[in-house]
Protein backbone atom coordinates (compact mmCIF):
# COMPACT_ATOMS: atom_id res chain seq x y z
CA UNK A 1 0.00 0.00 0.00
CA UNK A 2 3.50 1.81 -0.54
CA UNK A 3 3.19 3.56 3.07
CA UNK A 4 0.00 5.30 3.28
CA UNK A 5 -2.78 4.43 5.28
CA UNK A 6 -5.27 5.36 2.85
CA UNK A 7 -3.73 6.33 -0.33
CA UNK A 8 -4.77 8.59 -3.25
CA UNK A 9 -5.72 5.88 -5.68
CA UNK A 10 -8.81 4.70 -2.75
CA UNK A 11 -9.81 8.23 -2.81
CA UNK A 12 -12.42 10.64 -4.44
CA UNK A 13 -10.30 13.85 -5.16
CA UNK A 14 -11.75 16.15 -7.48
CA UNK A 15 -15.03 18.22 -6.70
CA UNK A 16 -16.34 16.41 -10.27
CA UNK A 17 -15.85 12.99 -8.70
CA UNK A 18 -17.88 13.78 -5.73
CA UNK A 19 -20.44 15.75 -7.94
CA UNK A 20 -20.80 12.95 -9.84
CA UNK A 21 -21.75 10.04 -6.95
CA UNK A 22 -24.18 13.20 -5.53
CA UNK A 23 -25.84 13.57 -9.00
CA UNK A 24 -26.37 10.07 -10.29
CA UNK A 25 -26.19 8.08 -7.03
CA UNK A 26 -28.27 6.44 -4.26
CA UNK A 27 -28.39 8.06 -1.30
CA UNK A 28 -28.42 5.80 2.08
CA UNK A 29 -28.63 7.36 5.58
CA UNK A 30 -27.62 5.96 9.53
CA UNK A 31 -27.53 7.60 12.51
CA UNK A 32 -24.98 10.91 11.99
CA UNK A 33 -23.70 9.91 8.62
CA UNK A 34 -25.37 9.77 5.35
CA UNK A 35 -23.35 8.21 2.14
CA UNK A 36 -24.22 8.66 -1.61
CA UNK A 37 -22.90 5.82 -3.38
CA UNK A 38 -22.70 5.05 -7.55
CA UNK A 39 -21.51 1.34 -9.21
CA UNK A 40 -18.14 2.19 -10.98
CA UNK A 41 -17.07 0.10 -13.44
CA UNK A 42 -13.59 -0.60 -10.82
CA UNK A 43 -12.93 -3.83 -8.66
CA UNK A 44 -11.98 -1.52 -5.60
CA UNK A 45 -14.05 1.26 -3.99
CA UNK A 46 -13.10 5.06 -4.02
CA UNK A 47 -14.16 7.06 -1.01
CA UNK A 48 -14.58 10.77 -0.45
CA UNK A 49 -15.47 12.02 2.80
CA UNK A 50 -16.81 15.24 3.42
CA UNK A 51 -17.66 17.42 6.79
CA UNK A 52 -19.36 21.11 6.19
CA UNK A 53 -18.59 23.45 8.41
CA UNK A 54 -22.49 23.26 9.99
CA UNK A 55 -20.43 20.37 11.61
CA UNK A 56 -18.68 22.44 13.73
CA UNK A 57 -15.61 24.46 13.57
CA UNK A 58 -12.12 23.53 12.20
CA UNK A 59 -10.92 21.75 15.10
CA UNK A 60 -14.29 19.87 15.71
CA UNK A 61 -14.74 19.06 11.53
CA UNK A 62 -11.27 17.63 11.01
CA UNK A 63 -11.61 15.62 14.66
CA UNK A 64 -14.98 13.82 12.87
CA UNK A 65 -12.76 13.32 9.57
CA UNK A 66 -10.18 11.26 11.59
CA UNK A 67 -12.55 9.66 12.31
CA UNK A 68 -14.40 8.40 9.20
CA UNK A 69 -11.05 7.84 7.42
CA UNK A 70 -10.07 5.28 10.26
CA UNK A 71 -13.09 4.08 10.13
CA UNK A 72 -12.82 3.57 6.62
CA UNK A 73 -9.41 2.75 7.05
CA UNK A 74 -10.45 -0.53 9.18
CA UNK A 75 -13.70 -1.59 8.48
CA UNK A 76 -13.54 -1.00 4.57
CA UNK A 77 -14.09 -4.71 3.53
CA UNK A 78 -17.53 -4.19 5.33
CA UNK A 79 -18.44 -1.95 2.21
CA UNK A 80 -19.35 -3.73 -1.37
CA UNK A 81 -16.97 -3.31 -3.75
CA UNK A 82 -17.32 -1.61 -7.29
CA UNK A 83 -18.60 1.74 -5.43
CA UNK A 84 -17.48 5.43 -5.65
CA UNK A 85 -18.65 6.45 -2.14
CA UNK A 86 -19.42 9.74 -0.68
CA UNK A 87 -19.34 9.86 3.29
CA UNK A 88 -21.43 13.24 4.53
CA UNK A 89 -21.32 13.41 8.19
CA UNK A 90 -24.12 15.34 10.06
CA UNK A 91 -23.98 17.88 12.16
CA UNK A 92 -24.99 15.54 14.78
CA UNK A 93 -21.62 13.80 13.93
CA UNK A 94 -19.79 16.62 16.00
CA UNK A 95 -21.15 15.11 19.64
CA UNK A 96 -21.01 11.28 18.48
CA UNK A 97 -18.06 9.48 19.96
CA UNK A 98 -16.46 6.44 17.86
CA UNK A 99 -18.27 3.79 19.03
CA UNK A 100 -21.56 6.03 17.73
CA UNK A 101 -19.48 6.52 14.11
CA UNK A 102 -18.51 2.91 14.17
CA UNK A 103 -22.23 1.90 14.89
CA UNK A 104 -22.94 4.11 11.93
CA UNK A 105 -20.71 3.14 9.81
CA UNK A 106 -22.10 -0.55 10.00
CA UNK A 107 -25.81 0.37 9.02
CA UNK A 108 -24.85 2.05 6.13
CA UNK A 109 -22.37 -0.63 4.96
CA UNK A 110 -25.60 -3.03 5.64
CA UNK A 111 -27.92 -0.84 3.65
CA UNK A 112 -25.46 -0.18 0.89
CA UNK A 113 -25.23 -4.22 0.93
CA UNK A 114 -28.91 -4.24 0.15
CA UNK A 115 -29.47 -1.48 -2.17
CA UNK A 116 -26.26 -2.41 -4.39
CA UNK A 117 -27.43 -6.42 -4.54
Amino acid sequence: MSGQRFPKRDRLRKRPEFLRVQQRGIKVSAGCLLALALKSNQARTRVGITVSSKVGGAVVRNRVRRRLRELWRKRREIVPSGLELVLVAKPSAAAADFGELSADFEELARKLSERAA
